[in-house]
């Protein structure tokens, strides 16, 4: 599986250097340099609000059950990101160390509250690429593939909203019965600490409310971050409207969210940026540039919260291993 993995991340980087190349590797990278450390910091600073958005409102899930604040979430939230920017061994790596962090700190609920704001993350994605898409064909009305993107946006619409009516049919209990029948484990606890991750997924469903909220959060975060672009582009001197980049970068994150399974959409967001912003006048050089300057973010971004989280890590071991030296 790792071996598979390698693979498409090599496929997926040999692509993108390919479109370097073939557009001119002297263009995109001219139009980097002009953007430069500055354009590099500011994308980056500006990213702290999507990710303040993220953290609260993951933080809003569990607001009812859980005594920490929203900065705790956020700063999980940084970590779990840097750690999908920088080192996707798997398509929910980030998660699952966010999840260790929290249990490590107490919170039952941290497996199913990622599960959940995960979903609403995704449907946040969805009403970003809608806004993408309606913002394309409002200024673009002769743009080509409308329907093909289209359509594409219908089946992701349907893939998410899938995976939320399977989780409340049961999908993660489905899973868990096998381990639950070896462990000779009983369902139906009646606290958080004996229920099972089926039975704390529907709990946190309970709340409506805390949901939609969940959601929009996302939403507004997803806006947010598409305006990096906007800042990116103005760096390298070639700005575009507002609604042009939000268009570009709801349906290039589209893109990336259908092709999950290539870890870092490796190759894939160079693709996305350079059909997406064709059909809105940006060349391919500038396109390749910008998603050079994302990547270049998110290893500013994320090489301080790997660091962070071996740390973490670190503390953890030391203590434990101080425990086990202590006499009975």
């Amino acid at each position: 599986m790792k071996l598979g993995r390698f693979f498409i991340v090599a496929l997926g980087l040999a692509a993108a250097t390919y479109l370097v190349v073939a557009e001119g590797a002297g263009q995109v990278f001219g139009a980097l340099s002009v953007a430069g450390w500055g354009g590099l910091g500011t994308i980056t600073l500006f990213h702290v609000l999507p990710t303040v958005l993220c953290g609260i409102a993951w933080w809003l899930l569990l607001r009812a059950r859980s005594s920490e604040s929203w900065f705790l979430f956020s700063w999980v939230r940084w970590i779990r990101d840097g750690i999908d920017g920088v080192i996707a061994i798997l398509p929910v790596s980030g998660e699952l160390v966010g999840t260790r962090i929290l249990a490590q700190r107490g919170l039952t609920l941290a497996g199913a509250s990622i599960v959940v704001d995960l979903t609403a993350e995704l449907l946040g994605q969805v009403l970003f690429a809608m806004l993408g898409f309606v913002l394309l064909v409002a200024s673009h009305p002769e743009a080509p593939y409308k329907l093909w993107i289209g359509l594409g946006i219908l089946v992701m619409t349907l893939e998410f909203v899938g995976f939320l009516v399977a989780q409340k049919k049961g999908l993660f209990r489905l899973i868990e019965r096998p381990l639950d029948w070896i462990r000779g484990r009983r369902q139906g606890g009646e606290s958080d600490a004996e229920r099972t991750l089926h039975e704390r997924i529907l709990l946190l469903y309970e709340d409506g409310p805390a949901f939609v909220g969940c959601i929009l959060l996302h939403f507004a975060a997803w806006v947010l971050g598409g305006l990096e672009g906007w800042i990116a582009l103005y760096f390298m001197g070639h700005p575009l409207g507002v609604g042009d980049v939000l268009a570009i970068e709801g349906l290039v994150y589209a893109i990336r969210s259908v092709t999950f399974f290539i870890p870092l959409g490796a190759g894939v967001q160079e693709g996305g940026y350079v059909l997406i912003g064709g059909l809105l006048g940006l060349s391919p050089e500038l396109a390749l540039a910008l998603s050079l300057l994302k990547r270049g973010r998110d290893l500013v971004i994320g090489t301080p919260a790997l660091v962070c989280w071996q740390l973490i890590e670190g503390h953890r071991f030391r203590r434990a291993r101080r425990r086990s030296d202590l006499p009975a």
